[in-house]
């Protein structure tokens, strides 16, 4: 490619994501759990409906970048697309069903979006791999995240905006039919990123290649460690959420709000995170991690503790909690495509997204039967504070983190100094 065209190819790939993002934010923002609450589906309800989106990821992430290999990796993201689409659209009619119907519609929508998210980022990287030169592609990331999520936030600005002035459940229903619009707008540009690598047949069959991927040497138990990281924090910006909701009774509006501070603290954590593994390697970064993901959790346990308003307390820890998210999350991608080689690249990474989406949903899956089932106290006093059902599964989520410490020596570690390289980008 002419350095016009990757120029060219680069505007079309930040356009492109740009207008996809919208939708997977909402997931994580509030916005959806928002969404649903004026539905009328319980809280632990909401916690398994937002995570049949990693679920979904999880059960068709390895055969979709297996067929991406075989059929191409536009064709098969260009039948995701449609599918998220889809998805996306069956939640936001969800509130014209009667009641007892709406679960089950969300639960439909959320599925079929969470097979179109999968169907494109199991061939993501491998499309992009090509089009960035090597001497650009940290950067290239970093703008990338930078741009897609800024634009995020002041998408949200907007809608919190609207929703305080009209807090309806058709107004939520407007934004997610502009999301859904936007996601059709995305297409477009998509179909503008050109494919380079050409389609080559298979010569081995499923079964071989996914065999020669679980011989890649420390690559399996590296996976198995950020399968158990992510079921231990995937879900705790859902449990921030619900405790927002539920326990200090904050307006949709606000927990929208709160909510978008996560991908604030996410932006900051990519920018130091890279430069922790540039110069301190993957295994600092990962131990740092870890002691900042059980602080947070539990350091929000005693929000009540903090002078001035808890909502600034809840803003600063979400923020905090964004930021060591997003610098966990840049040690275990750089370390998965250092470990992967060439040879079956797709279904490689796409098994350490299965196993990280994995343990994502069930995170949100586990948590949502917690409650449901009732075997956390409602009411309960720790040291002296005033506890909730939501705060035990904090507790829970902090002590286990701090306890898989011990688990670091799964990490090979083999980046010491040098660059990150790639960061997670395709949703």
């Amino acid at each position: 490619m002419t350095d016009s065209e990757t120029k060219y190819a680069i505007r079309m790939i930040l356009i492109s994501t740009s207008l996809g993002g919208m939708s997977y934010l909402s997931f994580n923002n509030g916005l959806l759990l928002a969404y649903f609450s004026y539905l009328g589906i319980p809280s632990a309800t909401i916690l398994i409906l937002l995570a049949l989106l990693p679920l979904s990821q999880f059960v068709f992430m390895i055969p979709f970048s297996y067929l991406s290999d075989i059929y191409g990796k536009k064709l098969i993201g260009n039948f995701g697309m449609v599918f998220s689409i889809i998805g996306f659209f069956i939640m936001m009619i969800a509130g014209i069903f009667p009641n007892y119907f709406r679960t089950g519609v969300v639960g439909l929508g959320a599925g079929i979006f969470g097979t179109g998210s999968a169907l494109i980022i199991g061939n993501w990287f491998a499309l992009l791999h090509p089009i960035i030169p090597e001497n650009v592609r940290g950067r290239f990331f970093g703008r990338l995240r930078l741009t897609w999520q800024s634009i995020g936030i002041a998408f949200t600005l907007v809608v919190i905006y609207i929703l305080e002035q009209y807090p309806t459940l058709g107004m939520y229903q407007a934004v997610m039919a502009i999301i859904t619009i936007l996601m059709a707008l995305r297409m477009i540009f998509y179909q503008r990123i050109p494919e380079l690598e050409k389609i080559i047949p298979k010569k081995e069959s499923f079964r071989k290649s996914f065999m020669k991927v679980l011989a890649i040497p420390d690559y399996l138990p590296f996976c198995s460690y950020c399968f158990l990281l992510t079921l231990f924090t995937g879900a705790c910006p859902q449990i921030f959420n619900l405790i927002e909701k539920d326990v200090l009774h904050l307006s949709k509006v606000e927990i929208v709000f709160l909510g978008n501070l996560l991908v604030v603290g996410a932006l900051a954590g990519f920018f130091l995170g890279g430069r922790m593994v540039d110069r301190l390697g993957t295994k600092y970064v990962f131990l740092c991690c870890h002691f900042g993901f059980g602080s947070v959790l539990l350091l929000f346990l005693w929000r009540d503790i903090f002078p001035g308003e808890v909502q600034i307390t809840v803003a600063i820890l979400t923020i905090l909690f964004g930021m060591v998210q997003a610098a966990s999350s840049i040690a275990m991608t750089s370390e998965t495509l250092v470990l992967i080689p060439a040879e079956n690249k797709s279904l490689a990474t796409g098994l350490w997204f299965t196993l990280y989406s994995g343990g994502m949903g069930l995170s949100g899956v586990l948590s949502g039967q917690a409650l449901e089932l009732g075997i956390l106290s409602d009411s309960w006093i720790w040291l002296g504070q005033p506890m909730s059902r939501y705060d035990g599964l904090l507790l829970l989520c902090g002590s286990m983190v701090l306890l898989m410490t011990v688990k670091l020596g799964l990490i090979p570690s083999v980046i010491k100094k040098t660059p990150a390289g790639w960061i997670p980008q395709g949703s």
